[in-house]
């Protein structure tokens, strides 16, 4: 698959560290001082397809744009980010709601499977109700990308600069996407793991970036929903702070996707067409 800007929307831009961190200041007592922490907002976001409800997720209020266009992607929705006419994010309620308008006869309604309101912030089923929605991986395998433990350890390195909100509040996931040799080109925060990861994956569309050549990059352990996620969107590496899941690995391993993550010794190195190998 190839992620490709819609028609009609201006690119990501690129995170400098002078966005709004969404996070609120709170006092308390710390070692008999009264200290002063940030603690990152987590609100209900609707997602509306053509106006329809499907979710309400629970995710901090930044580059929800970016959210709904990488959930359509990730949720196999559209096959093309070309095929999103527009996104209109707005306040709701408490939180807000973020409208996705598809044309119609590239609208892939049998993705519209059944669930439930609420999808919380640490599961990516999103209140999915039927156990036969809850793993659904592409056909075929991914192109092979290796993975370089001295790229995915520059990236790692990097990381913290890239990273406002986490800065303040210590809290936010963050998902990146790095070139094949380390170079962070692009990230996106969330409270949620798949959230952050579905907002670069958006923000990636929105850019006209390819995943082809590169990997994401993900300050979480790796679940399998991560892995499903890049794999429905053709990115076929994703390194992590933490191993993957039995279930993540084996997934990833019949997608040919590629996975890394931190040790204590360096960077250990799964490789998605062999066996694990540090």
């Amino acid at each position: 698959m190839t992620i490709s800007l819609p028609s009609g929307l201006e690119p990501a831009p690129q995170g400098d560290g002078t966005e709004d961190t969404c996070s609120i200041a709170v006092t308390g007592s710390l070692a008999g001082q009264q200290v002063q922490w940030f603690l990152p907002e987590e609100v209900p976001v609707a997602l509306h397809f053509n106006s329809v409800s499907y979710a309400v997720m629970m995710a901090t209020p930044a580059d929800l744009e970016d959210l709904a266009i990488g959930f359509a992607l990730s949720e196999g929705l559209v096959a093309h980010a070309s095929h999103v006419r527009n996104v209109l994010a707005f306040p709701s309620g408490d939180g807000f709601t973020a409208d996705v308008s598809i044309v119609d006869e590239h609208f892939i309604r049998e993705r519209m499977v059944s669930r439930s309101l609420e999808g919380r912030v640490g599961c990516g089923l999103c209140g999915i109700a039927e156990m036969a929605d809850a793993i659904r991986m592409p056909g075929g395998k991914l192109p092979h990308q290796p993975l370089s433990a001295d790229a995915v350890q520059r990236a790692f390195e990097a990381l913290p600069e890239f990273q406002p909100m986490n800065t303040v509040n210590r809290t936010v996931h963050a998902a990146a996407w790095a070139s094949e040799d380390g170079k962070i080109l692009l990230a996106r925060e969330d409270v949620g793991r798949h959230n952050a990861l579905d907002k670069l994956i958006g923000a990636m569309a929105r850019a006209g970036m390819s995943p082809a050549h590169g990997f994401a990059l993900m300050s979480s352990r790796c679940s399998f929903e991560l892995v499903q996620k890049c794999a429905c969107v053709g990115i076929s590496a994703l390194a992590t702070v933490s191993a993957p899941t039995a279930l993540a690995y084996t997934l990833a391993k019949q997608a040919g996707l590629s996975l890394a993550a931190l040790a204590r010794q360096g960077v250990m190195i799964f490789d998605g067409d062999k066996n694990g190998s540090p």
